[in-house]
C-alpha cells in the first residue's frame, strides 16, 4: 500500500527510562517483510520496562497479501514500535509505493495488545492504512492472531476484519491466515511458510484471492536477509489476469 519516507513521533514522558531492545529481543521489526498479512509481528515485551525498536528494510518488491504494491519495483520500508511490559504497545510502520490516487507512501498506525497463556502467544488490535496526498482512500482493519511453539516449529493462524467504511464502498473484507516456521539444526537460518483466504472489499473484483509464501531468512546480528517466492490467485479468472508470483529478496536491519 509505496520513494523513502520516515515518520517521527513524539513519545510521552515515562516515569522510568525507556529500554531500546536489542535485536534478539525483536522478529524482524514490527512488520517484517516476511510476513505478508498487514498484522503487526511481535511477542510480549520480556524486559520489566517499557522498550522501543526500530526497523529498517529494502525490499526488492513490496507485496500486500500477494499482491505488488510497488508495480514489481524496490521499497524502502521502516517502523518504530513501542511496547510495555503489560503487553500494551503502539507502532507507525511506513513504505513507498508505487503511484496510487497521488499518494507515494504507505503509512500504517496500529495499537494493540499481546499476552502469553500457557503456551499461546495471542495478538489483538487496530491499524489503519494512510496514503499521504491522497484523498478519501484512508481505511482501518481489526486484526487478532494466535501462535505456539510446536517442537522447534512454530504455528501461527490469524485474522483481520474489515468493517464497513465509506472511503472502501458497500460492504466488508476478511483476510484469513496461517503460517509456519522452522529453523534449520545448526545453521542461522528459518524456513517459512505462509497461506491466506481474502475476500470482500480488499480484493480487486470482489472475488475470493488465495495468497502463499514459501520462503528462508538468514539472520546475522541485527541483519536479517530473506528470500522468498510470493504468488496470488483470484477465483474464476484467468492465469494471465492473476497476479504473476515473484522471487521477492529483502535486507532489514533491527535497532
Amino acid at each position: 500500500m509505496t520513494p523513502l519516507f520516515l515518520a517521527i513521533v513524539p513519545l510521552p514522558v515515562l516515569a522510568d527510562p525507556v529500554t531500546v531492545a536489542l535485536p534478539s529481543q525483536q522478529t524482524s521489526g514490527p512488520r517484517p517483510n516476511r510476513d505478508p498479512d498487514a498484522v503487526p509481528d511481535g511477542k510480549r515485551a520480556e524486559a520489566g520496562r517499557p522498550t522501543l525498536s526500530f526497523n529498517v528494510s529494502g525490499v526488492s518488491d513490496y507485496r500486500l497479501r500477494g499482491t505488488s504494491q510497488t508495480n514489481g519495483r524496490p521499497a524502502v520500508q521502516v517502523s518504530v514500535e513501542a511496547s510495555e511490559p503489560a503487553g500494551f504497545y503502539a507502532g507507525l510502520w511506513g513504505s513507498t509505493i508505487a503511484a496510487y490516487e497521488g499518494a507515494h507512501a504507505e503509512v500504517d498506525v496500529y495499537s494493540g495488545y499481546r499476552a502469553a497463556i500457557s503456551e499461546w502467544n495471542f495478538d489483538a488490535g487496530i491499524i489503519s492504512y494512510f496514503y499521504p496526498g491522497a484523498d478519501g482512500v484512508s481505511s482501518a482493519e481489526i486484526y487478532a492472531s494466535s501462535a505456539r511453539a510446536v517442537g522447534d516449529a512454530e504455528m501461527k493462524v490469524g485474522i483481520s476484519y474489515t468493517p464497513h467504511q465509506a472511503e472502501l464502498g458497500v460492504g466488508d473484507g476478511l483476510y484469513l491466515f496461517a503460517e509456519a516456521s522452522s529453523p534449520v539444526p545448526r545453521l542461522p537460518i528459518t524456513l517459512r511458510t505462509h497461506l491466506g483466504r481474502e475476500a470482500g472489499v480488499n480484493t480487486i473484483t470482489g472475488a475470493p484471492k488465495i495468497d502463499w509464501l514459501v520462503g528462508a531468512e538468514l539472520a546475522n546480528g541485527a541483519v536479517t536477509w530473506s528470500l522468498a517466492w510470493v504468488d496470488a490467485r483470484y477465483r474464476g479468472r484467468l492465469a494471465e489476469d492473476d497476479h504473476t508470483g515473484r522471487l521477492v529478496t529483502a535486507i532489514a536491519f533491527d535497532f
